[in-house]
């Protein structure tokens, strides 16, 4: 319907030689051509959807969104700003060719284990993809990270700073002061417990109670 109308307009304007609507020709052939290639886009996911994609892009989202936000925090210290951002841009980096190739080397043994029957192929082939990809997030991601982050910092020449190191260290138990504690005690106990002396140095005439 759009496609007719916009050639009912370029008949018109060839008619009458008004070129005021060659602009809005151009615009809407613009917002068409933006219009097709993200119909085709959608489709073309809709129909191919594998987990890989979706994992891909959210660590490629949070890889460029987490350090901008840290290094838009203006209250952190910007050492330990710069060691953070670069060290979650690292572990983005290192995660989106770990999704894919673990999505991927799934699918392909689901479509070996299944390949007499191309239906119950392609549905193993996602759910695979799945595992691979639930795999790469809880072992393989946070393996590389562990051996490759340490080394590429050094070499970077970025280290941890020492309020980031110190986060990690539990703090020292305070040591209570024993020998005032004593001191306190035993003066207590002697301002309680009196002295034999004050019951012997009485006269001993007279109505003793208590054998005293």
């Amino acid at each position: 319907m759009l496609k007719k109308f916009l050639r009912n307009i370029i008949t018109y304007v060839n008619k009458t030689g008004k070129k005021i609507y060659l602009s809005v020709l151009y615009g809407l052939g613009k917002a068409m051509a933006i219009a097709d290639l993200i119909k085709r886009t959608c489709k073309s996911l809709g129909e191919n959807n594998k987990p890989t994609y979706v994992v891909m892009a959210i660590a490629a989202v949070k890889g460029i969104c987490r350090p901008a936000f840290t290094m838009m925090d203006k209250t952190e210290n910007p050492e330990t700003k710069k060691y953070t951002a670069l060290r979650e841009g690292l572990t983005e980096a290192i995660a989106i060719p770990a999704y894919w190739g673990c999505g991927e080397l799934a699918g392909k043994l689901a479509k070996k284990a299944f390949n007499n029957d191309k239906a119950l192929a392609n549905r193993a082939e996602k759910n695979l993809m799945f595992i691979g990809v639930c795999t790469a997030a809880l072992f393989v991601i946070p393996a590389l990270c562990s051996i490759a982050i340490k080394p590429i910092m050094h070499k970077i020449g970025l280290k941890a700073p020492d309020g980031h190191k110190d986060k990690n260290i539990p703090p020292a138990p305070a040591q209570a002061n024993t020998t005032a504690i004593l001191k306190q005690s035993v003066s207590f106990n002697n301002s309680i417990y009196p002295k034999m002396s004050t019951f012997t140095s009485r006269p001993q005439t007279g109505l003793r109670v208590g054998g005293l």
